[in-house]
């Protein structure tokens, strides 16, 4: 598959910088979205072309997901020198010591476990997601409407408990007490690593916050570089569009099709 024209040439000159940070989100994106996020895995070529995107010089692969970063590294199969960013920036597998929560926020949780339980059970179907740092309840095949109040039953114990962060999704939605955000997660990791320009692709609610903080990185220069891809429908701050995870693995495969042919200088 051929990629448009101007997504072409934006992956032409992403692809000529010196050092590039190509990161993505795992689920609807990577990975097709499944009833049980369990059965989750990679479309076919997906990992290959990172992994071969990793094996260049100058060039950092990253998956960036909102699962928690050991349920993240299995499913994906992702080994070194790929970087694994997990439970929306609050994870990274650079750091294996992983989430330090304090007492309060520990004691939080547990008060979570309790009224999270207690909201599954009046709203039979859905599944409960434990991360280091918080909950999610997943609706995925429940109908429309009984998914959309056991949604806003999660989303109400955000009121009761201030503290909690609040985040929305595809059928899901996750309640943390300790919490990053996708956006700002990457725009640390571009500084961190010295990058020019910054890929990044998803689906969902939180990657739109991700692709708005590439937008407004206070490294402008870097940020006029940026590569953003929407994968699928819905409104989008992405510069470009692709209808699904086969079209991004052809967008991977581009970029390092690019990179080989112009093998820019470390």
């Amino acid at each position: 598959m051929s990629l448009p024209p101007p997504l072409a040439e934006a992956v032409g000159g992403f692809a000529a910088l010196p050092r590039v940070l190509v990161a993505t989100d795992f689920d609807g994106a990577l990975a097709p979205l499944v009833l049980d996020p369990d059965d989750s895995r990679p479309v076919e070529g997906g990992m290959e072309s990172l992994t071969a995107l990793a094996d260049l010089p100058g060039t950092t692969v990253a998956l960036v997901s909102g699962r928690a970063l050991e349920p993240l590294r299995a499913l994906s199969g992702a080994t070194d020198p790929l970087l694994l960013v997990g439970s929306h920036g609050a994870e990274d597998s650079r750091h294996p010591d992983g989430l330090a929560l304090e007492a309060e926020q520990r004691a939080l949780l547990e008060t979570l476990d309790a009224d999270l339980r207690a909201v599954a059970e009046r709203h039979p179907g859905t599944r409960i997601e434990d991360k280091p740092a918080g909950r999610v309840l997943h609706t995925r095949g429940l109908d429309p409407e009984a998914g959309a109040a056991a949604l806003e039953s999660a989303r109400a114990l955000g009121e009761r408990h201030p503290s909690l962060v609040v985040t929305p999704g595809k059928e899901v939605v996750e309640l943390a007490v300790a919490h990053v955000g996708k956006g700002t997660a990457l725009v640390a990791l571009a500084d961190e690593l010295g990058v020019d320009a910054v890929f990044y692709a998803g689906d969902d609610l939180t990657d739109e916050q991700g692709f708005v903080a590439l937008a407004d990185d206070p490294d402008r220069e870097r940020a006029g570089r940026r590569l953003t891809v929407r994968v699928g429908d819905g409104e989008t701050s992405a510069q470009f569009r692709v209808p699904d995870e086969r079209a991004l693995v052809e967008v991977f495969r581009a970029i390092e099709a690019a990179r080989r042919e112009q093998r820019p200088a470390d």
